[in-house]
């Protein structure tokens, strides 16, 4: 094939009487990295003469491109095939791969492999986002948040590593005209924006409107953001009580070291004189080394002010 493109290069080249045309032709063909024929000043298969400032080359060195001055860097033949062989090679792997038969997700079933190959190579499987790959590793995520994925098939990625949503993916991710629209479809529907974080119908809505109150307390949001969102009176304090006790206790913690912080109390000081207040705080620290603390329970703990948690003993 190569063969082909080089045969047809050089009898267009032949045959185009512009030598304008013919400086077009050579850079065309070096940017292909096809090695058709070799253009010096005085030889070539016309005896065009081509300024030396202009002449193209597919030899090594390089000139200077005609419309700038990054120089070629033409791959030779044998190097050019070579690539061609490994990506065979690493498609002939892929191929290889047997996708486990409970996989009933096509958009699994189409990345498993490629999932497989990143993490021997990388050691994790989240693909960047910059290729057909990473894209179908977004759309996952988006199918894991939106309850689609079964049960084994989360397990499944799990166990590789695959990174599923967090609620900052959510509200990065999302085109933000289109959540308004969902959750003022909700508000017209329920008559209130206090839909709770997780929305079973609909798990995206709930983080998302999660991390607008969270990026607006901690003034992150955009501004054109919250102009559209007090246009449409938006509440922008949560009224729902988590039952839990962790969200309990978390509260009182949260509003008490929030007071102390307001008012200029050094909370260093006030941990010290108070213990049970200092020991659940740890608690939560040791359970987040154990890997036993979720990551809706990691955000909350972030937002607690003055304390370094992670690091508290």
């Amino acid at each position: 094939r190569i063969n082909h493109y080089g045969i047809f290069m050089h009898s267009l080249y032949r045959i185009i009487p512009s030598n304008e045309m013919k400086r077009t032709i050579s850079l065309f063909a070096t940017l292909l990295a096809i090695p058709v024929v070799s253009f010096t000043t005085n030889t070539h298969p016309t005896d065009v003469s081509v300024p030396p400032h202009r002449a193209p080359t597919f030899l090594d060195g390089g000139h200077e491109s005609p419309v700038g001055s990054r120089r070629f860097q033409p791959t030779s033949t044998k190097t050019f095939l070579s690539k061609i062989h490994n990506e065979g090679d690493e498609d002939e792997k892929l191929e290889s791969i047997e996708i486990p038969s409970f996989i009933k997700s096509p958009v699994i079933s189409q990345v498993y492999p490629a999932l497989v190959s990143h993490k021997e190579k990388y050691g994790n499987p989240n693909i960047p986002l910059g290729s057909t790959d990473g894209k179908r590793c977004k759309t996952l995520r988006r199918l894991h948040f939106q309850n689609k994925l079964s049960d084994d098939e989360v397990a499944l990625l799990t166990d590789m590593g695959f990174r599923f949503h967090s609620f900052e993916d959510v509200y990065y991710e999302c085109d933000f005209d289109e959540m308004l629209g969902k959750l003022m479809d909700y508000r017209a529907e329920f008559d209130t924006f206090q839909i709770p974080k997780k929305y079973e119908p609909d798990p995206e809505l709930g983080a998302w409107v999660t991390m607008l109150r969270r990026l607006y307390r901690t003034k992150d949001l955009p501004a054109n953001q919250i102009e559209k969102l007090n246009e449409v009176v938006f509440e922008w304090v949560s009224t729902r009580k988590c039952g839990s006790s962790f969200m309990s206790r978390y509260r009182e913690v949260l509003s008490k070291l929030s007071e102390a912080a307001e008012a200029g109390v050094d909370i260093s000081k006030l941990l010290i004189e108070d213990e049970e207040l200092k020991k659940w705080i740890i608690g939560q620290r040791v359970a987040y080394e154990n890997g036993n603390l979720s990551e809706s329970r990691v955000q909350c703990m972030d937002e607690i002010p003055g304390v370094n948690w992670r690091g508290i003993d």
